[in-house]
């Protein structure tokens, strides 16, 4: 069995998943790798660093093996994956798999070639994560985010987004009715997590701002005023 995908379609889901790993200073090697799951007619590369998760689904054909892969070498995979548009639909990639994913070869039709060797960490169970269902969704007014976790969000599926993809969220709530994490989902192949900020009580309350008024009242006053 031939073990095969595009190069734009592995560049596309690694530098997916490295958007919401751990960065290096957080000295949580776990946390800086990405999960690639080969098989069923796809690969998803997933990465989290507690705050945000991110997978990320492309097509694949071949066998069914994971591993993970340390960021540094997941870095070096994206950029030898870039491929320019005049090669996108005709570069492939033809993955070699040593030991059930412990060693794996990324040859590419263009010669070049890179084998990395799988990480050996144990990662998060994140698909139970996930919601399973919307039973928990909505029922809350007022969701806390921390700016740049939510930016990641934006670069995911980059070209997607550019071409009027919908980044569509689903806030939830957890069994104790408080904020849970809210599902992100990216056209049909991205879907991801973003962990709420607590809220300063028990919850954020809507309040419409006085200065917006003040500011109306003191234009009409100002207006009034002129000859």
């Amino acid at each position: 069995m031939v073990n095969m995908l595009k190069a734009k379609a592995l560049h596309t889901a690694v530098s997916d998943a490295l958007l919401f790993a751990a960065p290096t200073s957080a000295k949580l090697p776990v946390l800086e790798a990405v999960r690639l799951e080969f098989g069923a007619g796809q690969l998803v590369a997933v990465a989290t660093d507690r705050f945000v998760l991110g997978a990320s689904r492309v097509e694949y054909s071949g066998e069914a093996f994971t591993m993970m892969v340390a960021g540094s070498d997941a870095k070096a995979l994206v950029k030898m994956a870039k491929t320019g548009k005049r090669d996108e639909g005709a570069r492939e990639v033809t993955i070699e798999v040593v030991d059930a994913g412990a060693q794996v070869t990324f040859r590419f039709s263009t010669g070049e070639a890179i084998t990395v060797r799988g990480f050996d960490v144990q990662f998060p169970k994140w698909r139970h994560l996930l919601p399973s269902d919307d039973s928990r969704m909505g029922g809350i007014v007022g969701m806390g985010y921390t700016g740049p976790y939510l930016g990641r969000f934006t670069r995911a599926r980059a070209d997607e987004q550019a071409s009027g993809a919908h980044m569509v969220v689903f806030p939830s709530v957890t069994s104790g009715g408080k904020p849970g994490p809210t599902a992100i989902s990216i056209g049909e192949d991205f879907f991801g997590l973003l962990m709420p900020v607590r809220p300063p009580g028990d919850e954020w309350a809507f309040r419409r701002p006085g200065w917006l008024d003040a500011a109306a009242s003191a234009a009409v006053s100002g207006s009034a005023g002129v000859s």
